[in-house]
Order: C-alpha cells, then sequence, then structure tokens
C-alpha cells in the first residue's frame, strides 16, 4: 500500500541503494516444468482497521499429478523487517529450515526499518512428502508489526521443478532477487531476460512471487512483456498485483501475489529474450522471484584436456584443448571465454575463434607464462564459458560439464644440465634448478665428501665453489636434490680455464 508521507519519500531514495536486482539463479533443462505453491500470513487487506493483525503460519497444497517427478523446490519467505527483525529460521511441515540468503530494503537512513527476503533449498523435505498439504510454520513478526501497520505484510511460496516424461527441449528458468518500485522515487523496473532461442511460442508461460501489492490501489499499474499488456482471469490488465494466487486460485492472497500468465501470444519463434516492465502510479510493489518456461534450444560446451608441451627450463607451457558441441541443440558462440587456474588462482584466458556447429568440436592452443610460486608441477584445470570469473555468459543445456583437468610437469623429459663453467661468457655459468623449486641440494667430490650445501631458494648460486665459498678444482661432483614430488641424482663436470 502506498504511504503518502515525507519520511517514507526519502527513506524509499535509501531503499534502492540496497535493492538486489533480479537475475538468473537456477535453470534446468529438458523434461521439465514447474509449478508454485505458497500462502499470505495477513488475514486482511491493509487499509482495513484490523489489518494489522498477522499469523505465523499457512498452508497450501502442491498439485502435480502423474508421472512427473520432483527434482528442486525452493522457498522464499518475505515480510516486514530489517536484520534484528527478519525471522530466518521457519518450519516446513514441522522440518527446520534457515535462510541460506537474505536480501534487505531499507526505509530509514538509519535501517532501523524495511523489507526482507529469504531463501532456502526445501529440494529434500518436498522429495519426502510429495505432493499434498505444506504449512510453513514459526514466522514470527508479531513483536514489531505494530510499527508497520498499514503497509504490513508476511507470506511464502515454493518453486518446484518437476520432471515430465511428455515435456522435451523445455527451459525452466528461475530468477530472485528484491526489488521495489513506488509511484514517487521508482515508478517502473525493466528487466531483460535472455539466453535462450524459443523454438515454439506453445505453452510459453511466466510467474511472478510479489508482494505488498493491493486490490483496491490499480492507478497505473502495469505489467508488459515485450510491450504487451499481460493479464490472466485474477489479474487485470490495470491492476497486475491485487493480492491473489493463480496456482491455488485464491482472491484473498493479501498482499502477496503468486501470479501464472500464458506467454503464447506474448512471444514467437525465435525470439532470444523478454523484455519485462512493471509500472505503478499508486501502489507499492516488491518483485522477489520470477520463473519462466519455454521451449528453447541451447549449445552444450565442453572442454577436454588433449595434451601439452613444455620448454625446458622455461616457465612456459603449450596447452593443446578441445572445446565441442556434441550434445547441443544449438550452435556455441565464437568468442566464448576460456579460463586456465591453478590453485583456483586465473592464470591465463582464451576464447573460442569461431562458432562451434551442433555434433561439432575445435581443436585450441594456449601458451601460458606459469608464476614461479607454482613450482614446476601442477594440477591445471580449464573451464569453458569462464570469463575468469569463474562465470560465464553462454546458456547451456548442463551448466556443469565445462571443467577440464590435468597434471603439467615443466620439465617433463627435460635433460638436468651436465656442466658448469663459471668463465662469466653468460653460458653455464652457474648449476641452473631454477625450475624446480627444490627444498635442498648437496654436492659431493668424486670421494663421496659433501662440498656444498643448499636448502630452499636455490636457483642458480653453485658457480663451482665449496661451502666456505673457496673455489674447487675442475673435475666431475655429484649432485641430489630433492622437490616437493622427487630426488634427482647425478653428475655435474666443474670445467675451468687453464690461463
Amino acid at each position: 500500500m502506498y504511504k503518502k508521507t515525507l519520511l517514507i519519500f526519502f527513506a524509499f531514495i535509501s531503499t534502492f541503494a540496497f535493492a538486489q536486482k533480479v537475475s538468473l539463479f537456477k535453470q534446468f533443462y529438458g523434461s521439465y516444468d514447474f509449478t508454485m505453491l505458497g500462502n499470505t500470513m495477513n488475514v486482511l487487506p491493509n487499509g482495513d482497521p484490523a489489518s494489522c493483525a498477522i499469523l505465523t503460519e499457512s498452508s497450501d497444497f502442491l498439485r502435480i499429478n502423474g508421472d512427473k517427478t520432483i527434482v528442486a523446490a525452493y522457498l522464499y519467505w518475505s515480510g516486514n523487517g530489517v536484520e534484528k527483525e527478519a525471522d530466518l529460521n521457519v518450519k516446513l511441515n514441522g522440518v527446520e529450515v534457515k535462510s541460506t540468503k537474505e536480501n534487505y530494503l531499507y526505509l530509514s537512513t538509519d535501517k532501523k526499518s524495511g523489507y526482507f527476503s529469504a531463501f532456502a533449498d526445501v529440494t529434500n523435505i518436498v522429495k519426502q512428502f510429495g505432493k499434498g498439504e505444506y504449512k510453513l510454520s514459526e514466522l514470527d513478526l508479531t513483536r514489531h508489526m505494530p510499527k508497520y501497520c498499514g503497509g504490513n505484510y508476511v507470506g511464502w511460496s515454493i518453486a518446484v521443478v518437476y520432471q515430465d516424461p511428455q515435456i522435451e527441449n523445455n527451459l525452466v528458468a528461475i530468477y530472485d532477487g528484491f526489488e521495489i518500485m513506488d509511484r514517487d522515487v521508482n515508478p517502473m523496473i525493466n528487466i531483460v531476460l535472455d539466453g535462450f532461442r524459443i523454438t515454439n511460442a506453445a505453452n510459453s508461460k511466466i510467474a511472478f512471487l510479489a508482494w505488498e501489492g493491493d486490490k483496491d490501489i490499480s492507478d497505473g499499474e502495469e505489467l508488459r512483456i515485450n510491450d504487451k499488456l499481460l493479464s490472466n482471469g485474477l489479474n487485470p490488465s490495470n491492476n497486475a498485483f491485487n493480492g491473489t494466487n493463480t496456482f491455488s486460485g485464491s482472491i484473498e492472497a493479501w498482499n502477496m501475489d503468486l501470479d501464472l500468465y500464458d506467454l503464447s501470444n506474448h512471444v514467437k519463434a525465435d525470439d532470444t529474450s523478454l523484455d519485462i516492465k512493471m509500472k505503478t502510479n499508486g501502489d507499492v510493489v516488491l518483485i522477489n522471484t520470477i520463473v519462466l518456461s519455454v521451449y528453447s534450444v541451447f549449445p552444450d560446451a565442453t572442454i577436454a584436456f588433449d595434451s601439452y608441451k613444455n620448454h625446458c627450463h622455461q616457465r612456459i607451457v603449450d596447452v593443446e584443448y578441445t572445446v565441442a558441441n556434441y550434445k547441443g541443440n544449438h550452435p556455441l558462440k565464437s568468442n566464448t571465454p576460456i579460463a586456465f587456474y591453478i590453485n583456483n588462482e586465473l592464470v591465463g584466458k582464451a576464447e573460442t575463434d569461431f562458432e562451434i556447429g551442433i555434433g561439432k568440436e575445435s581443436k585450441l592452443k594456449t601458451r601460458l607464462e606459469i608464476p614461479a610460486k607454482f613450482g614446476y608441477r601442477f594440477d591445471l584445470m580449464i573451464n569453458v564459458d569462464d570469463d575468469g570469473t569463474k562465470k560465464g555468459f553462454v546458456y547451456e543445456i548442463d551448466e556443469e560439464n565445462n571443467s577440464t583437468k590435468s597434471h603439467v610437469n615443466l620439465a617433463k623429459d627435460c635433460p638436468i644440465q651436465k656442466g658448469v663453467s663459471a668463465n662469466s661468457d653468460g653460458s653455464n655459468d652457474g648449476f641452473d634448478l631454477s625450475i624446480y623449486d627444490l627444498n635442498e641440494l648437496k654436492i659431493y667430490n668424486r670421494y663421496g665428501t659433501e662440498v656444498f650445501k643448499h636448502g630452499k631458494g636455490y636457483t642458480t648460486q653453485w658457480i663451482g665453489q665449496d661451502k666456505n665459498g673457496q673455489l674447487l678444482p675442475a673435475g666431475t661432483y655429484y649432485y641430489v636434490f630433492s622437490t616437493a614430488f622427487e630426488t634427482f641424482s647425478g653428475y655435474i663436470y666443474l670445467i675451468r680455464e687453464i690461463k
């Protein structure tokens, strides 16, 4: 409900600085569909003299039929309150649930009043109970609710994704965040959903979980997708957020909206995005979750480590690998990013050279310079569709098959130096073991006497001297050095010029 006071006007200015933009949370591709359930805990709409009364529990039913298999379920709950007021521990069918992600919108610069939303993955609980009644309980905001009277709300919802063998090539995408719109400060929210290509507009649908909408405030309220007004039997085109629940048919979901819309006439084949615009001239509305379902096609980027070539006595490696789109049903775009990691630290980036067609692959090679801190042997991880931040921009059939790993040895097949000629000519002046990151080096004369020793940090320090820094005579010496992985031994020849 809109509250026309100077305090709230300035409060909403600070609110938007803390809003969490609605963005992609999770997507499922294949034989998937979704449904939602949930309920308000307001007993009356805002504006009624008794509207400040709220419950601490409410129920709804999970309605799925036939041979459908639940694969994921995500619980959202929300209400008035900041950090010290929010209730982040609830029960679902008697099972304790703790929030793992919260968002806050503040109504005052001192952050002492506002709204919160909470989230938890409840897949295991919903799989256990299956279809039927669900009760959310112990969501208790009663102690501080009087200060929010007139604009109070509290409620919950579960987005359920299930597998349906009669469906194929369908995308279910869940977007969440916490955005607010009101007439004075932020009268419009614009959200663009992309990363897909619709193959058939039939059965396309979208659902919104929103809070604080009022059935009696409809001034200038619009919800558009691709510039077309949305409406259904419960949500008129001039009052989209009006306290209704399409999934249950309720028209008394006070200050909560769980609305489902058919998009068949709002999208068309080959569309690659949805432009959502919401606006109000009177009501206050908070957008929490959007769930989209469309027939679509996607690439499926995979990557495989083929081989590598090291460059002896240098910290350089040429990595050969294959990026493929074997299982995709849409080409993988050119310039798809590739990232290289050692111990989760970025050491290089690359891109695909050209578009990779359905069922095709591309052989690639990248040269990396390896920092000394990683030693000479390490595990190299390569991720495709990774811009170097562990994030990508390509929507795929499977987001979990984008990595490959292999062990790299920079000293592989490299001969150890055979001689030292400490004559300052720049060639073999010292015993160069810098590539190895060794733990200890010992050098012995032909009688087995240790003449030189060095611990960690050795690179090229031995130039033919003994432990005291005195020059050793020319001849054959025996070395032993160890690394974190192995021990090496052999002969080194010390050559001195005869003058």
